[in-house]
């Protein structure tokens, strides 16, 4: 739980870690405080910040790091669990204790993709006793002073082409001035899930559904994990579409699809990919689905027989209860509920809460209903799967004539901690 990525089922069941493209399409700015005075005490990092989103995937972030005396890395948060969106003024805050050996306290803002970006009035305060606290002097938390200050004051990392950064007197929070990010003109390279060339939308089901195409051959339908987006197979794709047509999809409300409002369940997801797959004139397609993916491609298959030549659904559930995942699964995912999104209004909070809502309530299906699936199906999960082994072995069971693959020593994350063998696999299955 330590460590971040994009995904919802990642946030919670340490997905965060999986490798993403090396992004070329963010920077940041930070200011250093001396930690050692504060060693072991509580803070409160609070900042002004407003994003107007030009690309749908724009967002704004608020970090702080502690560095320790030995020159690890103690607590760190930087917000990629709740990015910002909202083109209002609004206060953000984290907030932590600092550790023993701290030696150094780093904070600042991030900025991604194409969007404009204003931050304002960075305060940091320290519990010097129990509910007591204290403001830290920080140099120009506020951006007021001359240009040349405060690139003494403040620094700036990864700066890229596209990103103009400067002091503006356009609509301050606090004072007369404000850091604003112009990222209007910022154009980004080319990555799985965000590909200009090979990138298009198709209107179906009522929304509009992202998707892109890499390589030749049998058409492969690549359907993500909840919260997450095309990019999540990008140790599949390069592989794969030697020898298949891909059709990677980002799933409703998710990556760069729209939505509309209907309640998220895995058979509106099989319905939006049937739909799909009639816009591109496409009969019958093999299908690899990863976690919630792996829901969605189970459901096509009982549902939409026709369209799944073959299937491998790794790390998939066909219901949820206590049987499937560990209790402390559910007990994460209401705390997430509990503490972060009720109350957050914002677009992204709300779909966030909808996701989460999601995997609490769904699937709902059973073994039974397996049955009716007569395509050839491999299932798949790694031997120290999120999805308890019991129910992983129950669906291959369930599924007439399909094969079981239990990856040794594997996660829920098989496809991209052991690409190689997880990959192997699947082409083995779909060329058979």
């Amino acid at each position: 739980m330590k460590k971040t990525l994009c995904c919802l089922l990642v946030m919670v069941f340490t997905f965060q870690s999986v490798p993403a493209q090396m992004a070329k399409d963010w920077g940041a700015f930070n200011q250093r405080v001396d930690a050692r005075p504060y060693a072991g005490k509580k803070f409160r990092l609070e900042a002004a910040v407003k994003v107007q989103v030009i690309d749908s995937t724009a967002e704004g972030e608020v970090w702080l790091r502690v560095d320790k005396a030995d020159k690890s890395m103690g607590f760190f948060y930087n917000m990629m669990d709740k990015p910002i969106r909202l083109n209002e003024w609004k206060v953000y805050t984290i907030s932590g204790k600092i550790d023993k050996n701290a030696a150094s306290i780093y904070f600042g803002g991030l900025y991604h993709r194409k969007g404009i970006f204003y931050f304002d009035d960075f305060k940091l305060f320290i519990e010097t006793q129990k509910d007591n606290w204290e403001q830290v002097a920080l140099p120009d938390g506020g951006f007021e002073n001359i240009p040349d200050t405060i690139k003494k004051t403040w620094k700036f990392l990864q700066q890229r082409g596209g990103f103009n950064l400067g002091v503006s007197e356009e609509n301050a929070y606090e004072g007369k001035k404000v850091f604003k990010i112009d990222g209007s003109s910022f154009e980004p390279e080319d990555t799985y899930g965000n590909n200009r060339h090979t990138g298009k939308y198709a209107n179906v089901n009522g929304i509009r559904i992202y998707y892109e195409e890499y390589g030749e051959g049998e058409p492969l339908l690549l359907l993500h994990g909840n919260s997450c987006s095309i990019s999540l197979f990008e140790k599949q794709i390069p592989v794969l579409s030697k020898q298949f047509r891909i059709i990677a999809v980002d799933t409703r409300g998710q990556g760069k699809s729209g939505e509309d409002g209907k309640t998220y369940t895995y058979d509106l997801f099989a319905e939006d990919m049937n739909a799909l797959l009639d816009e591109l004139h496409l009969d019958s397609v093999n299908i690899l689905g990863w976690s919630d993916g792996g829901n969605t491609g189970l459901i096509m298959a009982m549902k939409y027989p026709k369209k799944v030549k073959r299937l491998v659904a790794m790390g998939a559930n066909v219901f949820i209860d206590k049987s499937v995942v560990d209790k402390s699964v559910f007990k994460e995912l209401n705390k997430q509920i509990k503490k972060e999104l009720t109350g957050d209004t914002s677009v992204w909070g709300k779909n966030r809460l909808r996701l989460v809502t999601l995997l609490l309530t769904e699937p709902k299906h059973s073994f039974e209903e397996l049955k009716a699936i007569k395509c050839p199906v491999l299932v798949v999960a790694g031997e120290k799967d999120i999805i308890k082994e019991g129910h992983t072995k129950s669906i291959a069971a369930s599924i007439p004539g399909s094969t079981l693959l239990i990856g040794p020593g594997e996660t829920h994350y098989f496809p991209s901690e052991n690409p190689k063998v997880f990959n192997a696999a699947v082409i083995d299955f779909f060329k058979k």
